[in-house]
């Protein structure tokens, strides 16, 4: 261990003391020996300073001095550091906001005991050629009950979807909680065992069972005040009691963030007919997952997967398991809008990169004597090329510690612009991994942006550069190439992220564009639960529709009102059906909807045949159904389908009328359909008066029936909403009151998200590319401008001189465009599956977003070429 200095101090007063002691032993006065002591010994100070010198690494010395050297470098040019530092802040704190999303969504081990044997059970759809070309996580029944019996090596529970919305009294008050269906032994496949109670039990979790629910830790201090008797004591769910078993741990991460879980009661009728259950499986100890998956595979029979009907020729389905983590951020839309994101922020950096290291070549041109001097000095290359190194880490350390706050202020932005469609934002945090990974990233980008710049500057001619001439021994085109090629490399970066953006824009142009297939100006809507024991009866359920409707269109100011099961634009029910005059009918599914007398002329959906419900068709009248003209043109193209008849929801009904089409969110795809987020699919209406105790349960368990007004005024609309079904049932409580065009923008919000965030990120790489253009050509004639005063003076033109300057940057951004435009074909992968009306090769995309580079380059280009208008050929020759 090194002496601390003062140890150092004592030793050498110490030394010198001996020798004073020593030279009065020779005869020596104590003044006379003191002084030629000092004489001898030299400076104590200066000797302190050489042995601390002596005691520290090479290395070490010689990286402090550049450091010191390198922050009074930099601080001599602030200009071009605030430049420097703010653009890799930039770059480095989006690269951070967007690996908080990555870190927290798709990399951080889930929030549960060993998370690594946590797995779904899948459903793989299998090529001719064996490979997988899709996975599905949607079970039925009978395969949970297949998974849950017959494969020994899991522990297996299921759940039906994310979050759903349920009535609840809290007090005197009717509000809205959101619950989560699951079975007995879900908390323990999980490994999260209740704070306080217990979870489901087997018997429990049967049709006709005990009506229980565990509380989130949220729920429970809310609304209980944290009360530790909560066991046992009753809450109102459904207009039904509730006994409370259980709460959750504080933290406790679950599917769509639930206020509280009730039993699922799976079955393989009803709900669990259909692929609406998620299977959550935990390996049991000592289990691969190749024997686990094995186990799975063994039960793929035909007839296991009946309820998704019959492959495509040459695909086969298979049962399998897929890590829990990938399987949820696969299904649920996570994985590639963060892949896209992650990949146009990295691409933001290099191209924040590269234009530092021209900014750096340029900076480095101006050094040469400075530079020339020091290798005269006895400084080796190496050592210049250390100290401009260590220049650029300073920038980068600086860019890194800014940017860790811009990637906090952004990821903040990103949850509030993103969390209405991802809402797995809101809980991602800017925590100490991102923070290890950004300062890591900064330091590696100091050597992306700095080590070509510090080698190009450590090549020159000592001798030709101390001279006054010597600039032209730099000037030449070779020292240019460099920063050309650097500048070619942004530029087609830029019209990577610019093609992405051009067709994101280009989708939601079109999607906005669609015909909607009927008025939304004027509509405002809100929903309200109907899985309530008080509305188990067609009866009870359409006497409410009835009296709501009545007391809407007694207000004034309302045009007309109706009621119907979900809207145009949303994600509607999908069912199969039976034509029984057509038994050869094979493509039998479409999306079906209740809906009072009144929705056509709410909607103002225009009629195009026959006649729409009336008062008239009530539960004792023959059932009656209206379809679409989508549904007439795939299911009765050759048939007029006025008068056949159509089996669905559990009726036989006439069809006596055929609507206009109308958007609906994609929910199930036929050939005969063009994929996409909002699509016109077949349809079909039944009255709500129509439909049966039984198909009311069923449908209410996933879907809330909507109230709609049109109104001149929103305001007055909302009012009336809420006073209307406040006064028809004053303890059911109603969700949002929202406008149509609200619900519209909705459909589209993730194109819009994704849209708006490429095009921000395309911006600043246009940004970049501009600066590194203009950069290019301001050097150029600043370092010129010797030669280009000559050639005035001997005749040529400001005109030409100009054009033949900023030429050179269009041609390199001309290079760029097009090297980006090849480079783009394979990068559009990333955004194809948000691509809707446009290709991933669409010309007029690639064309635009060309003419725009060259535009933005041309500006670039003659505005720093104008100060050749500027040079005076007489005071040039002068010089």
């Amino acid at each position: 261990m090194a002496p601390a200095p003062h140890e150092r101090e004592e030793e050498i007063r110490a030394h010198l003391e001996l020798y004073v002691e020593q030279l009065v032993a020779e005869g020596r006065t104590p003044e006379e020996a003191r002084r030629e002591a000092r004489l001898r010994f030299g400076n104590p100070r200066a000797k302190l300073e050489e042995i601390s010198d002596m005691s520290r690494l090479p290395i070490v010395d010689a990286l402090w001095r550049d450091l010191k050297y390198g922050v009074r470098v930099l601080r001599r040019s602030p200009a071009f550091t605030v430049t420097a530092v703010l653009t890799l802040a930039l770059a480095i704190g989006a690269n951070a906001a967007v690996f908080s999303l990555a870190h927290s969504l798709l990399l951080a081990p889930l929030p549960y005991p060993e998370p690594d044997r946590l797995a779904m059970v899948v459903t793989h759809y299998i090529g001719a050629d064996g490979a997988v070309i899709d996975t599905d996580i949607s079970q039925d029944g009978r395969q949970w009950e297949a998974a849950r019996d017959r494969v020994p090596s899991i522990d297996a529970a299921v759940l039906s979807g994310g979050g759903s919305g349920v009535n609840m009294i809290l007090g005197e008050t009717a509000v809205i909680a959101r619950q989560q269906r699951v079975s007995a032994g879900y908390f323990r496949v999980l490994g999260v065992a209740p704070l306080v109670g217990r979870e489901f039990q087997r018997e429990e979790d049967v049709p006709n069972g005990p009506a229980v629910t565990i509380l989130s830790y949220r729920l429970w201090q809310r609304a209980y005040g944290g009360k530790p008797d909560i066991l046992g004591q009753t809450v109102f769910l459904r207009g039904e009691p509730y006994a409370v078993i259980g709460v959750m741990p504080e933290g406790f991460e679950s599917w769509a963030d639930p206020d509280l879980w009730t039993p699922l009661r799976p079955s393989t009728r009803g709900e669990g007919g259909g692929t609406n259950y998620e299977v959550i499986a935990r390996l049991r100890p000592g289990v691969t997952w190749a024997q686990a998956a094995g186990e799975l595979a063994s039960l793929s029979t035909p007839d296991l997967f009946e309820s998704r009907g019959r492959p495509r020729e040459g695909v086969m389905m298979v049962e399998g398991l897929e890590p829990m983590q990938q399987a949820m951020a696969t299904s649920y839309g996570l994985s590639q809008p963060i892949v896209m994101l992650a990949v146009s922020v990295g691409i933001v950096l290099l191209v924040a990169c590269v234009n530092l290291a021209a900014l750096l070549l340029a900076r480095g041109a101006g050094r040469v004597k400075e530079i020339a001097t020091r290798m005269a000095l006895g400084s080796g290359r190496r050592a210049v090329v250390r100290q401009l190194m260590v220049e650029a880490a300073i920038i980068a350390v600086l860019g890194g510690a800014i940017g860790l706050g811009v990637g906090y202020v952004g990821l903040e932005w990103l949850k509030d612009l993103g969390s209405d469609v991802f809402g797995e934002w809101d809980a991602v945090s800017l925590d100490g991994t991102v923070v290890a990974v950004t300062l890591l990233a900064s330091l590696v980008t100091s050597v992306l942006f700095g080590l070509v710049p510090a080698l190009q500057a450590s090549r020159i001619r000592v001798q030709a550069a101390m001279t006054d001439g010597g600039s032209r021994s730099i000037a030449g085109s070779a020292r240019h190439w460099p920063r050309r090629l650097l500048v070619v490399a942004e530029v087609a970066l830029g019209v990577v992220l610019l093609v992405s953006a051009g067709l994101l824009i280009r989708t939601f142009v079109q999607l906005r564009g669609l015909d909607p297939g009927f008025d939304p100006d004027g509509l405002v809507t809100t929903t309200a639960s109907m899985q309530d024991k008080r509305y188990e009866s067609a009866e009870r359920v359409n006497r409410l529709f009835d009296d709501t409707l009545r007391r809407l269109e007694a207000t004034p100011g309302i045009e007309a009102a109706s009621v119907s099961l979900e809207l145009p634009y949303a994600r509607l029910l999908n069912l199969g059906f039976a034509m029984p005059d057509d038994p050869d009918l094979t493509r039998t599914i479409t999306n079906a909807m209740y809906v009072t007398p009144g929705f056509l002329d709410t909607f103002r959906i225009p009629l195009r045949d026959g006649r729409a419900f009336t008062d008239r068709d009530r539960i004792d009248t023959p059932p009656v159904a209206v379809v679409n003209q989508t549904w007439v043109r795939i299911y009765s193209p050759q048939r007029p389908a006025i008068g056949r008849r159509i089996a669905i929801m559990g009726e036989e009904r006439e069809i006596v009328g055929v609507m206009g089409d109308v958007q609906q969110t994609q929910s199930f795809r036929l050939d005969e359909i063009t994929p996409g987020p909002i699509v016109s699919l077949p349809l079909v209406l039944v009255p709500a008066s129509q439909t049966t105790d039984a198909a009311l349960r069923t449908l209410h368990t996933w879907f809330w029936p909507v109230w709609t007004v049109r109104a001149r005024s929103a305001s007055v609309a909302a009012e009336a909403l809420r006073t209307a079904i406040r006064e028809s049932d004053p303890m059911l409580p109603i969700d949002d009151i929202t406008t149509m065009d609200q619900v519209m923008a909705r459909a589209t919000s993730r194109q819009r998200l994704l849209m708006t965030l490429a095009a921000l990120l395309a911006g600043a790489a246009l940004l970049l590319s501009a600066i590194g253009i203009h950069g290019l050509i301001a050097h150029a004639v600043q370092e010129r401008r010797r030669e280009f005063g000559i050639r005035l003076a001997l005749g040529a033109t400001p005109a030409g001189t100009m054009r033949a300057v900023a030429g050179g940057g269009i041609l390199l951004a001309a290079i760029g465009a097009m090297l980006g435009g090849l480079l783009s074909i394979p990068a559009t992968r990333l955004v194809e599956a948000f691509l809707w009306g446009v290709t991933e090769r669409d010309p007029a995309t690639y064309a635009a977003v060309a003419g725009f580079m060259l535009l933005v380059a041309g500006v670039a280009s003659v505005v720093p070429s104008l100060r050749i208008l500027r040079l005076d050929p007489a005071e040039t020759l002068r010089e």
